[in-house]
């Protein structure tokens, strides 16, 4: 009996040793992440939506995002992915190390104004673990604001010419952007993150029959100057029509219409024109 007790006190001791060595996966924990890899998810859309329909550029070509190009750096600065976001979706969910990585994604170039370019584009950051995949929204949208000019037709009527000068933005520095009778296309300005005030000029040359007099000479030049806020991704409309009244000493004046997209109630201004 002796022997025998010995035995299953062995027995048990050493039953204890191997149970105390041996784990089971509980599902309901989370696990460590043992090669520090995890994924990234990523959608990309297009957040470019001026709010007016003529446009010189064709802004619907913004909507494809394949085209938009993506990189993706790491907290060293080292590039871990750089090309079209065509080329990625081949790559996602794509594994990367855990830790932060900055991600850019842009289309287009952006000019200080421009006809026929602009850009979109978005930034974000993001951090892999690599316990659960990350998913990243990235939105781009325009670096630009748009402006446009409507003459109305009258304006042949009383003036022999006419154009608007545009200025004042810290990317036009000292240059001015001219918008000459008979154009219809759109300018997109560059325009600082928090928006930024736009200057303009319209200079008339009055026909002789209502140029005003003064000093008993007809004076034709006239200019008036004025001012808005532009913001990225928003519109201005300036609308001018011609005033006309009749008078010994000529009459002519301008309505000026501002229509802001985000507001849609004009701003509409009667000025009278400084006759030089």
């Amino acid at each position: 009996m002796k022997k025998n007790t010995i035995f299953m006190c062995l027995s048990l001791g050493l039953a204890g040793i191997f149970s105390s060595c041996t784990s089971f996966d509980n599902p309901y924990e989370p696990k460590d992440n043992a090669d520090g890899k995890g994924l990234l998810t990523l959608n990309l859309a297009s957040g470019v939506e001026f709010a007016t329909s003529t446009r010189a550029v064709n802004e619907s070509t913004y909507a494809a995002t394949d085209n938009y190009t993506v990189n993706i750096t790491n907290s060293s600065n080292v590039s871990v992915f750089s090309g079209t976001f065509a080329e990625l979706k081949t790559q996602l969910p794509k594994e990367l190390d855990n830790g932060s990585y900055n991600i850019s994604a842009s289309y287009g170039a952006e000019l200080p104004a421009s006809r026929d370019n602009v850009l979109a584009k978005g930034e974000d950051v993001f951090t892999i673990r690599g316990d659960q995949p990350t998913p990243v929204n990235l939105v781009c949208t325009p670096t630009a604001g748009k402006i446009q000019v409507v003459f109305d037709a009258a304006m042949e009527t009383y003036c022999a010419s006419y154009k608007v000068t545009f200025s004042g933005t810290t990317a036009l520095g000292s240059n001015t952007v001219i918008w000459n009778k008979g154009e219809s296309a759109p300018y997109y300005l560059a325009i600082s993150e928090n928006g930024e005030t736009v200057s303009y000029t319209i200079n008339v040359t009055a026909k002789t029959d209502y140029a005003p007099v003064q000093n008993g000479e007809k004076v034709t030049v006239a200019t008036y100057n004025g001012s808005f806020q532009l913001q990225r991704n928003h519109t201005k409309k300036l609308t001018v029509r011609p005033n006309y009244t009749p008078t010994t000493d000529g009459g002519l004046s301008l309505d000026i219409t501002i229509d802001d997209s985000v507001n849609p109630v004009p701003v509409n201004i009667e000025v009278p024109l400084s006759w030089i």
